[in-house]
């Protein structure tokens, strides 16, 4: 039961962390892309992509905090 358990968690903390690195990657896309497309000034264009990178940040650290619970989980389960 105890391993089955540790098994799960394992995997969803694989799965947790590729996300994390989904998103990171689409927050270095994104700083790729305003750099190129937004105004330097600020702008309407720079919003959009300040708002899309707030909503990818706030998903990375939801997933993180998340991450750590599994681990803390985890590390519950291997002290038995």
């Amino acid at each position: 039961k105890g391993f089955d358990a540790m098994q799960r968690l394992q995997g969803e903390a694989m799965d947790i962390e590729q996300d994390m690195k989904n998103i990171l990657g689409t927050i270095k896309q994104l700083h790729k892309n305003m750099e190129q497309e937004a105004e330097p000034e600020g702008g309407k264009v720079a919003d959009k992509y300040g708002r899309q990178l707030d909503k990818y940040e706030k998903m990375y650290k939801k997933r993180k905090a998340e991450l750590k619970k599994v681990f803390a989980k985890l590390d519950k389960l291997e002290q038995f």
